[in-house]
C-alpha cells in the first residue's frame, strides 16, 4: 500500500549531544534524500548545532523534553501532516524503510499510535533477549505486531487523529514519563491496546538502534537531580491517573489480561485498519 501521497513530518529532538545528533541526524538526512518525508529539529539544549535547511527551533535552553516534543507535534498537526515521527537523538536510523513499516502496520492493524521497545534494556531479559510479552499476527496481512510491559519514547510513531484526540504531551512532566502519560492518554482514546501491552512492529530492531546501548549517553539519567525529576514526575502521574508505574510506590495499577487485551486489538482493528 503506498503512502507517497500522505505527508510524513518527523520531529528530532536533541539537547547537549551534538556527536549523537550528528549520527542520527546524518542517518535521517539518508532517508529524506530517497523519501517524500520531513524533517524538524528541535535543540533543546544549551550548545549549537549545523542543521541544513529552515525546519529548525531552538529552545531557549532545557525547557524539558515534554515542551520540546510538543514544538515538533505541533509544527506538523499545523501542517496537517498524516502520519508524525518524534525520534530523539540517541536513535539512529538502520533501514530507510522504517516510516513506511510503521505506517503499513498502522494501517492494517488499525493501531494509530507504536512506540519502539528495544531502546536500552527495559524490554529485555538478561541474556539481552526481547521480552516480548505477545506476538500479534492479523488475518490475510503479513503484519504482526509485538507486544512488551515497558513503554520507551525513544522513537514513536502517531497518527494525527491520535494527537487532536488525545492532546499533546502534558508538559508538567518535565524529563520524565511524558511519553509514559501521553501514551496512557492515547490509550483511553481507543488508538492503542491496553497498558503494559505496548506495541511496536515486528522487527523494530531491523529498522533502529541505539547509538550507545544501556542509556549510557543520557544526559538526563545522568544528571544529578534526576532521582528528583522522576519521582516529581510520578507523583504527577499518579495524582493524574490515579496509578503508579512503580511498583510498592502509590497506588497498584490494573493490568489486562491477554484476552482483555485480544478484545481490545479486535475493537481497534474493526473501527481503524485501512484508514
Amino acid at each position: 500500500m503506498e503512502t507517497k501521497f500522505e505527508k510524513i513530518g518527523v520531529g528530532l529532538i536533541t539537547c547537549d549531544r551534538p556527536e549523537f545528533f550528528k549520527i542520527s541526524y546524518d542517518s535521517l538526512s539518508h532517508v529524506i534524500e530517497n523519501k517524500i518525508v520531513d524533517c524538524f529539529v528541535v535543540n533543546d539544549g544549551e550548545i549549537e548545532i549545523n542543521v541544513i535547511g529552515e525546519n529548525y527551533k531552538k529552545t531557549e535552553g532545557k525547557t524539558g523534553v515534554a515542551k520540546a516534543k510538543n514544538i515538533a507535534l505541533k509544527h506538523f498537526i499545523d501542517l496537517n501532516y498524516t502520519h508524525i515521527f518524534l525520534m530523539e537523538d540517541d536513535v539512529k536510523i538502520k533501514n530507510s524503510e522504517v516510516f513506511d513499516a510503521y505506517i503499513q502496520a498502522s494501517k492494517q492493524t488499525g493501531i494509530k499510535h507504536f512506540n519502539y521497545a528495544l531502546h536500552g534494556n527495559h524490554n529485555l531479559d538478561q541474556f539481552g533477549v526481547p521480552t516480548i510479552r505477545k506476538t500479534v499476527k492479523y488475518p490475510d496481512s503479513t503484519i504482526s505486531i509485538d507486544l512488551y510491559p515497558n513503554v520507551l519514547g525513544a522513537f514513536s510513531y502517531y497518527h494525527i487523529d491520535t494527537l487532536k484526540d488525545a492532546g499533546l504531551m502534558d508538559e508538567c512532566f518535565y524529563n520524565a514519563l511524558e511519553h509514559v502519560d501521553h501514551t496512557y492518554q492515547i490509550i483511553k482514546k481507543g488508538y492503542h491496546p491496553p497498558f503494559r501491552w505496548f506495541a511496536d512492529i515486528t522487527g523494530s530492531s531491523q529498522y533502529l538502534s541505539d547509538i550507545v546501548p544501556d542509556h549510557q549517553q543520557s544526559k538526563i539519567r545522568n544528571e544529578e537531580n534526576f532521582q528528583k525529576v522522576f519521582k516529581n514526575g510520578l507523583d504527577n502521574f499518579i495524582k493524574k491517573n490515579k496509578f503508579s508505574v512503580v511498583n510498592g510506590y502509590g497506588p497498584s495499577e490494573v493490568i489486562s489480561t491477554e484476552d482483555e487485551t485480544i478484545k481490545v486489538l479486535r475493537n481497534i482493528w474493526k473501527k481503524h485498519h485501512l484508514k
